[in-house]
């Protein structure tokens, strides 16, 4: 009982801060002159994508569980995507696709790289006896990192070019009476709030495998990954209401940056490469993140303004998904 009283305090603690990141967020997007799209893919993202972080390297450095790590990650991916159909519920107003940027695309598609990357080198490992390592790295170790900086250059060339052409490209001042100091230095209490909960977090998932006897696999997917996506749901539904395109940017931008949590833990990992060290349940999961990604990406080219109940084909169809996929995993896994 007290394993889940400890649960669901670090569950609401991380939820508050996560809240109190996007309303400081959102005034750092107006004291910088950022764009909101810039805002929720780079700054809200990665204050969101800390506890995927901190409790990934805390399950690898301090409670010494690989598959936590990976349950963590992959979990928090294709529960992050589920966030946008729940967004669209939210917004209630017919297909929530047609009025997100097409920029979007390439911040999804860029995921679905690094994704198909961490697959490939996970089926090789599979099916063949080599062990695709470098200098104790494995070989996507060095791939991953690269492509991210060539993405960055891409997304953030595009989003120079969309400034230049926008004739409203920066936020409305409605955040005059807050100071720029005070705002950043809660900005980065919060923060450093959301590592030490993610600590704390890895620890009492490697007690709810030992007391409950489930497996790291599961524990890591379905405990550790959604409330690491707290911060995302609670964010992204601030953000909604200033901006559509910050609040997926916002989703979109975690799951781009949460692909590098794989050579970090890799790094960390002394006993062997981080992907070779995981059972391979995980990949399912890896791939449900691939399939819901495309239904995205599918979702932004299309722009269908068919709904069902007011919510769009795409959102219905990631919903489909995700359950049915949640749903093989956990039999799997448990």
């Amino acid at each position: 009982m007290l394993i889940w009283i400890k649960f669901i305090i670090c569950s609401v603690a991380i939820i508050w801060c996560g809240y109190k990141a996007s309303y400081l967020g959102d005034v750092l997007c107006e004291k910088t002159r950022v764009t909101r799209t810039i805002m929720g893919f780079a700054v809200l993202a990665g204050a969101t994508s800390a506890p995927e972080f901190v409790t990934s390297v805390a399950s690898i450095v301090v409670v010494k569980l690989p598959d936590f790590a990976a349950g963590d990650l992959f979990g928090s991916l294709i529960f992050n995507l589920g966030i946008i159909a729940l967004l669209d519920l939210i917004e209630g107003e017919g297909p929530l696709m047609l009025k997100v940027h097409t920029k979007q695309i390439l911040y999804a598609g860029w995921t679905v790289i690094f994704l198909s990357v961490i697959v490939f080198f996970m089926l090789l490992r599979i099916f063949t006896d080599f062990s695709f390592h470098l200098l104790g790295l494995g070989w996507e170790s060095f791939l991953l990192p690269f492509l991210l900086i060539v993405a960055l250059f891409s997304i953030f060339k595009m989003e120079k070019t969309e400034q230049k052409d926008a004739t409203t490209s920066f936020v409305e001042k409605i955040y005059k009476h807050l100071s720029f100091r005070t705002t950043l230095f809660k900005f980065i209490f919060y923060l450093l709030a959301i590592v030490g909960l993610g600590i704390w977090l890895s620890q009492i998932g490697k007690e709810i495998v030992f007391v409950m006897r489930w497996s790291e696999v599961m524990v890591g997917t379905f405990f550790l990954g959604i409330v690491t996506s707290f911060p995302e749901l609670i964010v992204s539904i601030s953000a909604l209401k200033f901006d559509v395109d910050m609040a997926v940017g916002n989703i979109l931008g975690s799951n781009f940056f949460d692909t590098m949590i794989v050579p970090l833990c890799d790094a960390l990992l002394r006993e062997g490469v981080f992907l070779s060290s995981i059972r391979m349940e995980n990949l399912l999961t890896v791939i449900l993140a691939i399939v819901l990604s495309n239904i995205l990406i599918i979702g932004l080219i299309s722009r269908s303004k068919r709904c069902f109940l007011k919510l769009g084909w795409d959102a219905i169809s990631m919903v489909l998904v995700l359950i049915g996929g949640s749903s093989i995993l956990f039999f799997l896994t448990k």
